[in-house]
């Protein structure tokens, strides 16, 4: 039973990774690291996972980005197969393998994220830029909605828009209220817990995989380094494949010499230096591989 321990952990895993959280997660970290490597750190200033209040609740927003040429307000998502839906929907589609799920138009979400910034910050809705970002799917059946772009073309639809909108210190003032109204994830506490648990439960797959499968993955490393090994040293093994002792490749290293005329054996190590030997042993690897029968 004990090698069956990794199975639940398992399960779990791939319940979680399957789950629209998880895969929210996916699509936020792509358009983050985007953006920090797209983007010139001198003339945007990147906010990312910011919630704010919104009348008498809060909104999340996944990426703000306060630049002089406006704030781009961008929300990510993870979608499977083909997508479709209009800007008007309530609600779209994603098909893929013969399965249709449903969910809330990203569009209309996004621009109550403007909104709700332009009335937070007390500035006119034109300074905005709202954009989707769909990570992961085939494409947009029907007419895509200008405010979705994909991940590849997000840098180049942000620096499309080249229009000086704010000055240095409209940008300041708006980073500055953006972080004053700041609130806490919420669930805090909760997403900490989470995250334990996610890391307990691979640490217990860790285990139970290495209880099941660590004979013979270290059978499968022996086999990968001892094949190494004989490419590039095969004078340590024998013909059979198998490795030779110590011993056994020190003493093929020797130089040894015996002469029956004089009755004398010597032999010597691979710098030079005399190895002290008795006769019978010294004749015995000379007979073995004499330099004079050679």
């Amino acid at each position: 039973m004990l090698h069956l321990a990794w199975i639940v952990p398992l399960l779990l895993l791939i319940v979680f990774i399957a789950s629209p959280r998880f895969r929210g997660d996916i699509a936020e970290s792509r358009v983050r690291r985007i953006l920090a490597q797209g983007l010139d750190k001198r003339h945007y200033t990147i906010l990312n996972d910011r919630v704010l209040p919104l009348g008498g609740g809060t909104i999340d927003i996944d990426h703000i980005v306060v630049s002089k040429f406006g704030i781009f307000v961008i929300d990510s998502l993870q979608a499977r197969g083909w997508v479709s839906g209009t800007e008007v929907q309530d609600r779209w589609k994603e098909s893929s393998l013969g399965r249709t799920r449903r969910f809330d138009n990203p569009v209309y979400r996004n621009r109550l994220q403007a909104q709700a910034l332009s009335k937070l910050l007390e500035m006119p809705p034109r300074v905005f830029h709202h954009m989707v970002v769909i990570c992961g799917h085939k494409g947009f059946k029907g007419d895509c909605p200008p405010s979705v772009v994909a991940p590849e073309k997000l840098i180049r639809r942000m620096r499309s828009k080249g229009e000086h909108l704010l000055d240095d210190q409209q940008a300041a003032r708006a980073l500055t209220g953006i972080e004053a109204a700041r609130l806490k994830a919420r669930g805090g506490f909760f997403v900490d817990r989470v995250a334990v648990l996610k890391g307990a439960l691979v640490l217990v797959l860790l285990a139970g995989l290495y209880l099941v499968f660590g004979d013979s993955v270290r059978e499968f490393a022996d086999t990968l380094s001892q094949r190494s090994e004989r490419k590039e040293n095969p004078e340590w093994f024998h013909a059979d494949g198998s490795r030779k002792t110590e011993r056994e490749i020190w003493e093929e290293s020797l130089r040894c010499a015996y002469s029956p005329d004089t009755g004398r054996c010597s032999c010597h190590e691979p710098d030079g230096t005399r190895a002290d030997l008795e006769f019978e042993y010294c004749r015995e690897l000379a007979e073995r591989g004499s330099i004079l029968r050679q």
